[in-house]
């Protein structure tokens, strides 16, 4: 019998300029909601039209969840671990015992950068009642903590979000660095205002020995999708007309600066770049230009 799974790549890595970039595969899961997860205000109709031009099963798709490792000579930062023992399903929750692969542990992560606080980029902050990085500084934006922490107006199916933050992420305020959108972080690494998928949403600028790379987290959901049409609204975005407006001024920022682009849901190794064409955008994968 044809065993099920499938064998394919898990961690990813490569240099830019000074600092070692690594991804890693929490996971993934199948969906056959094309539409309307991924654009709510499109039709139906216009959503498999995009996914023909791609030669994708509409309205089949696979959602990846893609943490982020950058090594530099003075730190470890991991962003937005996944989800650990916490995943919902048998195909995600794999950070961890991936991390080992790399040649990390746990216990070396200086730095933990969450982008922001939905369920598959804090549910790993703990592991069976304990810290999962038990050295780390934990970094977060001022406006998403208060946020989640707090009683402000939520999206309905959020209430378990809120609930996880308050669980996991809220005990541990006193290992938290708050940070406003353009701090710098550690040296060549600056938190980037993202508002909208969540409220205090961040993505990141990434410079080292003169490369550039941005970190865009959440703001981008569906490779093909997402930017076939920018005004289209995410399904999972908490305010999708704020997160309208970070993705058309983010992705034309990555656009204009032809650096290499991380997102958590791109397909793996989720680098890329964003080219703009005369009608739209369009993802193009990185192919070896990382490798070199």
């Amino acid at each position: 019998m044809i065993d099920p799974q499938n064998v394919r790549p898990e961690i990813y890595q490569f240099r830019l300029g000074n600092f070692k970039i690594t991804n890693i595969l929490d996971g993934y899961f199948h969906r056959e909601d094309m539409h309307p997860f991924t654009a709510t205000n499109a039709s139906a109709s216009e959503i498999e039209a995009v996914a023909n031009k791609h030669f994708l099963p509409y309205p089949k798709l696979e959602h990846n969840f893609v943490p982020t490792l950058i090594e530099t000579p003075d730190a470890l930062i991991a962003f937005d671990p996944g989800f650990g023992k916490r995943a919902p399903g048998p195909t995600a929750g794999f950070f961890n015992q991936l991390l080992k692969k790399t040649g990390y542990s746990p216990d070396e992560v200086t730095h933990v950068i969450i982008s922001h606080g939905h369920p598959d980029h804090i549910a790993n902050l703990t592991t069976d009642g304990e810290l999962t990085f038990k050295h780390a500084e934990i970094i977060i934006s001022r406006a998403e903590y208060e946020f989640w922490s707090g009683n402000s107006a939520i999206p309905d199916f959020r209430g378990p979000t809120r609930q996880m933050f308050q669980e996991i992420v809220v005990p541990l305020a006193e290992r938290c660095r708050f940070v406003e959108p353009d701090a710098p972080i550690v040296e060549g690494l600056t938190a980037l205002n993202a508002f909208g998928h969540s409220a205090g949403h961040m993505a990141f600028h990434v410079e080292s020995e003169g490369k550039e790379l941005m970190i865009l987290s959440d703001t981008i959901a569906h490779y093909a999708i997402s930017l076939a049409n920018l005004e289209w609204k995410f399904s999972m975005d908490d305010d999708p007309e704020m997160a309208v407006k970070t993705r058309k001024r983010l992705v034309d920022q990555a656009a204009s600066l032809k650096a290499p682009i991380i997102a958590f849901h791109m397909p793996f190794p989720s680098v890329g770049y964003i080219e703009k064409t005369n009608a739209d955008f369009k993802w193009v994968p990185s192919s070896y230009q990382m490798n070199i």
